[in-house]
């Protein structure tokens, strides 16, 4: 449901045109302001619609990676013996793999009234007041280039058990932090709850806004809170950052 808004958003990301997004491509070119905070640095390599997309701003890289991976069946780009030989690559650029994730996005349009659970929302002016709170690490950045947008949290006995929000992340994505900060509430579905009441809003007042969910590929349980709440995997990115 969110195709055309996500081929936008990589185009700005890879500063190319939709045309060119038809097929796997190796281009060497900046980043922009309006790109996710992900592509902004050196390099991406992100893996979608079995199709790999790879943008890096130094054209010996790119041909390098070009000639190793031009004729790679992306389905299984992934594979550990492709990632030796890129990370390797990429040191010779002074570059590094930072992190391997799948991005979540939702696979249709949320309802969230039937939620057995009330959730106190947060304004963007309300969010900074939660940021001396050390135990909020994940909901919300306080970032001015990528601001965050909107939350949601769940209180008990005016003590805050969980907390979600979403920030802005690329001209067309908002990405969802999401976590539990009391342990006895762990498995109780609040996280797929708050983070399907996030998604819902987002959709009814943001339409042109993708809501985004990224984890780690071994955190199972995060991973299963956005197919619970209604997503799929979108796409797969090689984040990569300077050594």
């Amino acid at each position: 449901m969110y195709k055309k808004l996500l081929i936008k958003q990589f185009e700005i990301d890879f500063n190319c045109d939709s045309e060119l997004l038809q097929e796997s491509f190796f281009l060497t070119s900046t980043s922009n302001s309006d790109a996710r905070y992900w592509d902004r640095n050196k390099a991406d390599i992100v893996c979608f619609n079995n199709k790999i997309f790879v943008r890096t701003e130094i054209e010996a890289l790119t041909k390098e990676l070009e000639k190793l991976y031009g004729n790679i069946n992306a389905e299984w780009f992934l594979e550990m013996n492709h990632i030796y030989k890129l990370n390797h690559t990429l040191k010779k650029y002074q570059l590094k793999i930072e992190r391997i994730a799948p991005f979540f996005i939702p696979n249709k349009v949320i309802n969230s009234e039937e939620i057995p659970l009330t959730f106190q929302r947060f304004n963007q002016e309300d969010i900074f007041n939660f940021k001396q709170n050390k135990q909020i690490t994940e909901s919300f950045c306080y970032s001015e280039h990528d601001p965050d947008q909107i939350g949601f949290g769940y209180y008990v006995d005016n003590t805050l058990i969980a907390i979600c929000g979403a920030n802005k992340n690329g001209k067309y994505t908002w990405e969802i932090g999401i976590e539990i900060l009391d342990r006895n509430f762990n498995k109780k579905g609040i996280a797929t709850m708050l983070v399907k009441t996030l998604i819902s809003t987002i959709q009814k007042e943001q339409p042109n806004i993708i809501p985004v969910y990224s984890t780690s590929l071994s955190h199972t349980n995060s991973m299963n809170v956005a197919i619970n709440a209604g997503c799929r995997v979108g796409w797969s990115e090689i984040i990569i950052s300077e050594i």
